[in-house]
């Protein structure tokens, strides 16, 4: 009965908090825009991929920390995108306190999830940081960013992959279990650090890509040489979301980033205009990518519990 009562308190919250991002959407920005249909569900389409590559990384992680009898990559799914909306409450506690009790459930160790749980969020940082910043330090407008950005991105990136050295995270880990009084950590060794890089480094070329090609949905003249500047400069905007946790999403922190970095090919009110529908279609490919994942979760059990039943006599 109470674990019943959180979820529904944990999806109650997690209603509230879309609810209170839509109300804050200027949807009157979006009245006369057009938009170039193939090229935006070409962009939904590569943004789904890149919630399935978080996926990826869970499973891998945890298998790498020893987890054994994971759940079907479809019931993972759809904890993770369950989780992924919670994504929209302030706060970084809730979207990983939620992954961690929703696939306890499934009998996953809590001390394998919580580990997990750090180590793909240092490893997130660290990778979306040295592709972004990579991609806008070959760019010659690199010069236009603002360097207190530029070092704040880059110091989250050197602070992440210290912090990702096993034997400090270790420390860290054992640090934080005697603080919550929660047992042993599983210990992280280096395979699982490099797992995670590559695989998020991997997703944050994707994610941009998908952003770029959502700028081409609705900028019919932007231009093909962008493409790897429009990648690196989601990616670096969103690592600026994730270091300011104390807002739903990074909004706020992440949109700015996004402005000042749009304005430097875009006209201002093309800039404030994608930004805007970034918001949007992210937010509903949220949406879309938790429909998809509870629905295939929920044809699968239906499948198993046919199986189950036998033919009908």
């Amino acid at each position: 009965m109470r674990a019943t009562a959180l979820r529904w308190v944990f999806y109650a919250a997690i209603v509230a908090a879309f609810g209170w991002f839509l109300a804050t959407v200027d949807w009157s920005a979006l009245d006369d825009i057009e938009v170039g249909w193939w090229w935006l569900i070409a962009a939904t389409a590569v943004a789904l991929a890149f919630r399935y590559v978080g996926v990826v990384v869970w499973r891998v992680v945890l298998a790498r920390l020893g987890a054994t009898d994971l759940p079907r990559f479809r019931v993972m799914s759809d904890i993770y995108a369950k989780a992924w909306l919670a994504r929209y409450i302030p706060g970084t506690v809730p979207w990983i306190a939620g992954k961690i009790y929703l696939a306890a459930e499934h009998g996953i160790s809590k001390s394998r999830l919580a580990v997990s749980t750090l180590v793909e969020a240092a490893a997130q940082v660290v990778a979306v940081s040295a592709v972004s910043l990579t991609l806008l330090a070959i760019d010659p407008r690199i010069g236009e960013i603002s360097p207190v950005l530029r070092l704040l991105v880059a110091a989250g990136a050197v602070a992440g992959f210290v912090a990702m050295v096993p034997a400090v995270f270790n420390r860290l880990l054992a640090w934080a279990f005697r603080v919550v009084r929660r047992g042993e950590p599983v210990e992280v060794r280096w395979p699982v650090v490099r797992d995670a890089l590559a695989l998020y480094g991997g997703g944050a070329v994707v994610s941009g890509l998908g952003y770029a090609l959502l700028v081409r949905s609705v900028v019919p003249d932007a231009s093909a040489s962008d493409v790897l500047f429009l990648v690196g400069a989601f990616g670096f905007a969103g690592v600026v979301g994730i270091l300011t946790p104390l807002v739903p999403s990074g909004l706020g922190t992440r949109d700015a980033t996004q402005m000042a970095l749009l304005l430097i090919i875009l006209p201002a009110p093309t800039a404030a205009l994608v930004v805007i529908v970034s918001r949007v279609w992210s937010a509903a490919v949220d949406v879309l990518f938790w429909a998809i994942a509870t629905g295939a979760a929920r044809t699968g059990r239906a499948g198993r519990a046919a199986s189950a039943r036998g033919p009908l006599s």
